[in-house]
Formats: C-alpha cells, structure tokens, sequence
C-alpha cells in the first residue's frame, strides 16, 4: 500500500473521488460540521500552503451571519458522508475574531490572529485560494460595468 503521508483518516472514505490524480477528493462547497455534527456554512475555497500545496485554512461562509465569510484551519479536518467536519465547536466557529462581507484571502495578520483563536500554530508559508483569483475577478467585472 503506498504511503498515505499525514491525511490517511481523512480520505479513506470510499464514497470520495479524486478530480485527477494528485489531487484531494472535492471539498469546494461541502458542508462544514462542527465536531458535534451541526452543520456550520459551506466550505467556498480551500487555501493550499504556495510552496507545500497542502491545505492550510477552509474558507466558510457560515449561516446566519452578517459577515458570513471567515477562516477554519484545515489541520485535522475529514471528509465525512457529505461534509467537512473541523475539531471545533460551532461556537467556536461562529466567534471567529475575522469576519468578511465577502470572499477574500486570508493574509499574515488574519493567520496570526485566526491561530491564536483555534489554538494552531501559523502557518509558515503563503496560503493560495483555488478560488479566490476568480472571485476577484468577478468582482472587478462587476464593479466596472
């Protein structure tokens, strides 16, 4: 059996699929669960460490909330039968000292302060968003017309 690295409880699920080889089965738009199982948001980009490519923080938008958008850390997430489930509480999730209007990045402060809040170390490298470019330029497109 090859070497699994650090994710082997996290996809073993036979019900997951890979897009193409390499990468990790689909997460963009799955549920996010708190530990107990409630469902928190959505899952709306997946931010890879640029030099790593491994994931660092989940972006969510989370339910009934004026500034749904905030930052999970990806440490110890598992797919679950549809969901993402994070080793936080909702409350926790819901206090989430970064809350944004829209969908965005996550930069070195917001890390700094997101970890300390989820009790996780920084991330030592520059997280990338699959679908932040995108969203950016949907924004300026519709800014412009």
């Amino acid at each position: 059996m090859p070497d699994e690295g650090p994710w082997p409880e996290v996809w073993k699920s036979g019900q997951q699929s890979m897009d193409a080889p390499g990468l990790i089965p689909p997460l963009i738009g799955a549920p996010l669960s708190s530990r107990s199982g409630a469902v928190a948001g959505i899952v709306e980009d997946l931010l890879v460490d640029a030099a790593s490519h491994r994931p660092i923080w989940l972006l969510v938008r989370l339910d009934g909330v004026v500034a749904p958008y905030t930052f999970v850390p990806a440490e110890r997430m598992a797919s679950r039968t549809g969901s993402v489930v994070v080793p936080f509480d909702e409350k926790v999730l819901h206090e989430a000292p970064v809350r944004l209007a829209s969908p965005a990045g996550c930069g070195r402060e917001h890390a700094a302060t997101l970890s300390r809040h989820y009790g996780v170390r920084v991330p030592p490298g520059e997280a990338r968003g699959l679908r932040t470019a995108a969203w950016a330029d949907d924004l300026s497109s519709s800014a412009a017309a």
